[in-house]
């Protein structure tokens, strides 16, 4: 039996579902304030495996930090979910509404409401196939932590949901751009590195400005660059001047200011980039941008020494000059974890596909990723996890090539494995 329920019947009905059930499985995208108390989720003896999609920026982190001191839940995120499923042995509710205001009407001053359309369903063998469908995604996904609530709620506070990535969200700039790197905000980021300064006349003009009150105080400028520097821009600057490139903080870029031939800037302490977060650039960072300061201005320099570049143009330098002999020899690395599983019967035909497709460091990324591969049980079942590629990028030679998010994803599924990374070495270089 089917019923239509909107987005006020299907919250009654969801309700008295999880009154009858001591066992639940929601795979609901996003929730809102309200949600546990409207659904009855922190009834005694209410045991949950809940699936949201938290990399999103449409979960309140406040709601899911809740969620998780409840007792007998678990919850996962997966950053392509987009569906709203409520089961129980005994029944479900499935359609468009979230557990939200907007989806369940939960706080009706918050937001005006979706008009929503929903079924209930008790039919037993389309039970048993939400119970499958469930299954498979709640795997795949990544077990939520208070970490991960931290990076969503910068998103939350900012309200910038726009233009969402589906993708986990990141924890450095530099993860940021290898999640969504064809993200618009990318457009608005650039890289600047100056040897020659403000003239003089330039300087007295701004300290006038600032004396009598025009200007901000922290402000500051670029000369002769208003055909590459709009306002909005985010700006990541060295001075280059020196022996060596100085980071010299990053800037956003304001409009007006009332002398033509100059850009004003003001400090930012993170650059937020929309839906992807808000980041500061890492000591890490800044010294991989600096370092490819001699080439940058001698491809896109001006003549004097300066040069500004696209974020994009900035990876793709830093990606030419770390794609020399140390990827080339984890290359060699990740080959040798082939020829080792070959030694006893195991042949991993689509891992070598993937390597000879996308190179060691990016099939590295995108197995470690993804959730845990056939491959990677095959490896714990044989007693071999150090030849696994969590365990790899985890060696310090091979550090650099990979963030801090990624190594942390490496550690946290050898330990669920019960593999300790550093207990015997794996591939070779």
């Amino acid at each position: 039996m089917m019923k239509l329920l909107d987005e006020t019947s299907a919250l009654d009905a969801i309700h008295t579902l999880l009154a009858g059930a001591d066992h639940a499985r929601l795979a609901v995208a996003f929730w809102g304030k309200g949600a546990i108390g409207r659904l009855g989720l922190d009834r005694p003896g209410l045991s949950l495996e809940i699936l949201c999609n938290l990399d999103s920026g449409a979960c309140n982190p406040a709601e899911l930090r809740k969620l998780l001191d409840l007792p007998g839940i678990e919850l996962r995120s997966d950053p392509a979910l987009h569906a709203k499923v409520y089961w129980t042995a005994g029944g479900a509710v499935l359609g468009s509404s979230n557990a939200s205001a907007n989806g369940l009407a939960l706080e009706s001053g918050a937001a005006t409401g979706w008009h929503e359309a929903n079924i209930s369903i008790t039919d037993p063998d389309v039970l048993t196939d939400i119970d499958a469908w469930f299954t498979g995604l709640f795997q795949a996904g990544y077990s939520v932590r208070t970490d991960d609530l931290d990076r969503a709620a910068l998103i939350w506070k900012a309200r910038t949901r726009q233009a969402p990535t589906g993708r986990r969200l990141a924890s450095s700039l530099f993860e940021a751009w290898q999640t969504a790197p064809r993200h618009a905000i990318w457009k608005r980021v650039k890289v600047v590195w100056w040897r020659e300064d403000l003239s003089p006349e330039d300087h007295a003009w701004i300290d006038g400005e600032i004396a009598d009150g025009r200007l901000d105080s922290a402000v500051g400028a670029y000369e002769g660059w208003n055909d590459h520097i709009a306002p909005g821009d985010l700006l990541i600057d060295f001075d280059v001047s020196g022996k060596k490139p100085a980071f010299s903080g990053t800037w956003k870029a304001v409009p007006g200011g009332g002398r033509e031939r100059l850009r004003l800037v003001l400090p930012v302490a993170r650059l937020a980039l929309q839906a992807l977060g808000q980041f500061p650039v890492s000591g890490q960072e800044q010294a991989a941008l600096a370092a490819i300061a001699a080439v940058a201005v001698a491809k896109h320099g001006d003549g004097d020494g300066n040069a500004i570049v696209g974020f994009a143009d900035a990876m793709a330098l830093i990606s030419e000059q770390a794609g020399s002999s140390l990827a080339r020899a984890f290359d060699r690395a990740m080959q040798h974890i082939y020829d080792e599983a070959t030694t006893f019967g195991y042949r991993p035909t689509f891992f070598l596909k993937m390597l000879a497709e996308h190179g060691g460091v990016e099939t590295a990324r995108r197995l470690v990723r993804g959730s845990a591969t056939s491959g990677f049980e095959t490896l714990w079942e044989h007693g071999r996890l150090d030849l696994s590629v969590e365990a790899l990028i985890l060696q310090p030679q091979w550090r650099e090539l990979f963030s801090d998010e990624e190594a942390k994803i490496a550690r946290r599924r050898l330990k669920d494995f019960g593999y300790a990374p550093d207990s015997k070495p794996a591939g070779g270089n």
